[in-house]
């Protein structure tokens, strides 16, 4: 086919040889088989996906033939991203769709240029598709990336919508690196069987994971003398509360820190601290991690669990931001002795954690471990999970002033009636977004 061989052309000059993945589910997709697609992080599951979707693409048909779904903004872009430079090969149109963006842009985008695959999600495709600006009598395929975050109770509602919207027998790929999936809860929602493909979810050997004892107080200041030796790193915290005011404290000592949270609603905002992270412009970017999920940083050289995850999942999840397709990377976990060997009972044998080197540490730090907490550093020690991605702020880097520091409060919900929510709002906008 001329589709694919202009397609594999361009993948033989930038690549020596297909990852396992992509090498076995290829003709697979390519021949419209459902399948749940398993491998480790940093394997190009993205590409393993999409070349088979953009060979099956009619060009000369302006319709939608192709969804592809993501659990966070972030993710969207990425993949729209990837998607976009592959398909102008072909002449693949691809749009993303976004909670965050402007939506009546998006809609008038839709209904404007037809793009034949459209990358985004889940709540705000389905708020596209009631208000008539997405149709899907021609999808024909529909892919799940981080389908364990994405096939989840918490979106039972809109993905029994969804599963209703699709035509029938529509082809189902799911990607993940861990098989946290119930197939038959998918096969009951889409009336159709996947078929797992396997190969491996173990967690990649380049990658170095170290550990170090530390209180509230030496936390912070490991990450400020991280970010004074240039040290950039991906800071990830179990708790929006205990990443604001982390970030709040590394902002006081002047340290380039931007973040991205569970909810926030500033696009523009988000993307910026992603795009200055990955230019090298910032040296700390702290995330949660619905919001870090799946993303693809260049080269990143450490990862850093600020709160350590509570599960092996979330761990291979968080640690796969790093040391991806065989480079070299680094994790350090943060937490006192108990924390730390909670951490290794979680993981087993399939990880082997030694304690961090020199390097990583300094006088202050080791000095911190037996200091008084102050009221700031003490409002840190935060239990509360993250439940529904709660709010988030995305702050621009630091200028060198002195500011005051504040308890930032977790903020309160406001309770609001659907049909006040709804009034006034367009027809295409009456259903909240995933963020």
């Amino acid at each position: 086919m001329a589709i694919r061989s202009e397609l594999t052309e361009k993948f033989d000059l930038q690549f020596e040889a297909p990852t396992p993945i992509q090498d076995a589910v290829w003709e697979k997709l390519s021949n419209g088989e459902d399948i749940f697609g398993l491998a480790p992080t940093g394997t190009g599951k993205t590409l393993a996906f999409i070349l088979p979707m953009l060979s099956r693409i009619d060009v000369k048909a302006k319709k939608t033939q192709v969804l592809i779904l993501a659990p966070s903004q972030e993710l969207a872009m990425q993949t729209t991203a990837v998607a976009r430079e592959w398909g102008a090969l072909i002449g693949v149109s691809v749009t993303s769709l976004i909670g965050g963006a402007n939506g009546r842009r998006q809609a008038d985008k839709l209904k404007k240029e037809k793009p034949h695959i459209v990358v985004g999600t889940l709540g705000r495709m389905l708020t596209m598709i009631e208000g008539g600006a997405l149709k899907l009598n021609a999808v024909q395929a529909v892919i799940f990336d981080e389908a364990d975050a994405m096939l989840t109770e918490e979106r039972h509602e809109s993905l029994q919508e969804l599963a209703k919207q699709l035509p029938d027998n529509v082809q189902l790929g799911l990607f993940s690196a861990t098989s946290g999936v119930n197939l038959k809860y998918v096969s009951d929602t889409f009336q159709q069987e996947v078929r797992p493909i396997s190969v491996g979810t173990d967690a990649p050997t380049a990658i170095k994971h170290e550990f170090q004892y530390v209180d509230q107080k030496a936390k912070a200041n490991m990450l400020i003398q991280l970010a004074r030796n240039k040290k950039q790193a991906l800071v990830f915290f179990n708790t929006i509360s205990g990443l604001v005011n982390m970030q709040a404290t590394l902002r006081h000592a002047h340290v380039s820190v931007m973040s991205i949270g569970s909810n926030d609603k500033r696009q523009v905002q988000r993307a910026d601290a992603l795009r200055l992270f990955k230019k090298g412009e910032v040296d700390l970017l702290l995330v949660t991690d619905v919001a870090a999920r799946g993303l693809d940083i260049e080269d990143l050289p450490l990862v850093v669990n600020a709160q350590l995850p509570q599960t092996k999942k979330t761990y291979i999840h968080r640690t796969g931001r790093t040391g991806r397709m065989g480079k070299v990377g680094r994790v350090l976990n943060l937490g006192n002795d108990h924390d730390i060997r909670d951490l290794k009972r979680e993981l087993g044998e399939d990880f082997q954690l030694v304690k961090a080197e020199k390097a990583f540490t300094d006088k202050k730090v080791a000095d911190s471990q037996n200091a008084t907490p102050t009221r700031v550093e003490h409002h840190l020690r935060d239990d509360v999970r993250v439940k529904n991605e709660p709010k988030s702020n995305t702050i621009e880097p630091t200028v060198k002033k002195k500011t005051v520091i504040e308890v930032v409060e977790k903020p309160k919900k406001k309770k609001r009636l659907k049909a006040s929510k709804d009034k006034g709002k367009p027809k295409w906008a009456k259903k909240s977004d995933d963020k």
